[in-house]
């Protein structure tokens, strides 16, 4: 049987650890929305630039609600090319979860312990019992389809996706804001029967280099 405290995310994510029940969505400020005269982006050279991003990081919050079961949490995503560290946690760092990986396997450390796994979408099926797509997560997140699958979008008035349904999931890009020069997602939403996701980007920010990251001594 899953584990009802392990929730999947977008994000990339993956398994979280669900703060049912926290107010936690109106504590932090929304990205500039886009320019009244923002021109309609080139979608083929939008799709090439945000492929070639490879480095950023997203902080936010999740919200993730089933049938059963439903609630939120703070989200804080690092992506450094094809390795990922994803922390999930309540107000004040309270019941953090922590979802890390690269191409080599997967690790899941929660309160309970911590769990190894090949791949980020078997770690998630042996704890909540879900196959979510994990790598397509690192696509849709920055507001284009997955390179593999067919895929059906939409667009709205600035050229970026507006819904987008890709290997049975369908996706919902409500809100955009300007950030690391172009359109990235502020809020999506991603439904497959009775799972629902929805996913608040408050800030995109380019991932700090080592020297950046490391305090000064």
């Amino acid at each position: 049987m899953p584990n009802s405290r392990l929730l999947t995310t977008l994000a990339i994510t993956l398994a979280s650890l669900v703060i049912t029940g926290c107010q936690i969505w109106q504590t932090t400020h929304d990205m500039p929305p886009p320019k009244a005269d923002q021109p309609k982006l080139d979608w083929v050279e939008h799709v090439r630039a945000l492929t070639l991003m490879q480095e950023w990081q997203i902080r936010g919050k999740i919200g993730v609600r089933t049938a059963e079961d439903g609630g939120s949490a703070y989200l804080d995503w690092s992506q450094s090319f094809d390795s990922f560290y994803i922390m999930l946690s309540g107000p004040l760092g309270q019941g953090s979860t922590i979802v890390s990986g690269n191409p080599y396997g997967a690790r899941l450390e929660t309160s309970d312990g911590t769990f190894i796994s090949d791949s980020p979408e078997q770690l998630v099926l042996e704890h909540t019992g879900w196959h979510i797509p994990i790598h397509q997560l690192l696509y849709w997140v920055k507001g284009i389809p997955a390179p593999y699958g067919k895929s059906e979008p939409s667009y709205n008035e600035y050229g970026t996706l507006k819904t987008l349904q890709q290997n049975q999931w369908y996706l919902e890009f409500d809100r955009y804001g300007e950030a690391m020069g172009t359109l990235l997602p502020q809020k999506i939403k991603i439904t497959k029967e009775d799972l629902k996701v929805t996913l608040i980007i408050k800030e995109w920010l380019p991932l700090p280099s080592q020297e950046e990251a490391e305090p000064s001594s």
